[in-house]
């Protein structure tokens, strides 16, 4: 019981400090940052418990059946977001073969009119892409959310015309508001699931937008994957797991 202690302890610590961490360095409002905070709860609360079995044996009121149910829920729970990320992971480096007839730019969060880090580092791959590929053509997708004050398609055309790349090789697709609805909608735009398409995106994202893009249609997709921020890994990471895990239940 003192190994669960001082695990659990130890936990609850890592993810507070990586909270204030990655809050002070993002913002409190920065996505998914509060499951930090609440998982150092959580850790908390489980400490808690172990502190007053050790002095009571409170979880020796719990049904043995109960625990053990416990138990393999936590095992398999487990053992799927580690093959999660394993699969994540194995597409973090992606570069997709020369001659895509188009690929496509996940759309990501606008501040007002600004570019985030995080497109930045999407729309720096695709046209690192488009420079080495003159016949590709891009479609710049996202529509327009809440502190937008313009669509994510517009503002990533715009980002790519002032690097240099000509207006007439990107298309604009600005009404979704998801990944599978950016690789939706894309697909009614070009109108052929058998055209060579390249997705791209930040590496962790990789392996969920090549799988939804194929989802939608697609039959010759691969991905791009564009850097992102190492101070937030983590976080993108775990987050990635759960939306992943989301995806094989819902598709």
């Amino acid at each position: 019981m003192n190994f669960f202690i001082a695990l659990f302890t130890i936990m609850a610590f890592l993810c507070l400090g990586y909270y204030i961490f990655a809050a002070s360095y993002a913002g409190v409002s920065s996505a998914f940052l509060t499951f930090w905070l609440i998982a150092a709860i959580g850790f908390t609360i489980f400490t808690i418990i172990c502190v007053l079995h050790k002095k009571k044996s409170i979880l020796l009121i719990i049904p043995k059946w109960l625990r053990i149910a416990i138990c393999i829920i936590i095992i398999v729970g487990i053992t799927v977001f580690a093959t999660m990320e394993c699969m994540i992971i194995s597409k973090m480096n992606s570069k997709a073969d020369a001659g895509a007839d188009y690929i496509v730019v996940l759309g990501a969060q606008v501040r007002g009119e600004r570019i985030t880090k995080s497109l930045a580092k999407r729309l720096d791959a695709a046209y690192d892409y488009l420079i080495e590929n003159e016949d590709t053509k891009v479609i710049c997708t996202g529509g327009q959310g809440t502190g937008e004050d313009i669509t994510e398609a517009y503002a990533e055309k715009r980002y790519l015309m002032e690097k240099g790349i000509a207006e007439d090789r990107i298309i604009m697709e600005d009404k979704s508001t998801s990944t599978y609805e950016n690789l939706k909608f894309t697909l009614e735009i070009i109108g052929d699931k058998d055209a060579k398409i390249a997705i791209v995106t930040n590496n962790f994202h990789v392996y969920r937008a090549v799988l939804l893009g194929k989802y939608v249609g697609f039959k010759k997709v691969e991905g791009i994957a564009g850097d992102s921020d190492n101070r937030l890994l983590l976080n993108y990471m775990v987050r990635e797991g759960l939306a992943l895990f989301k995806e094989f239940i819902v598709h």
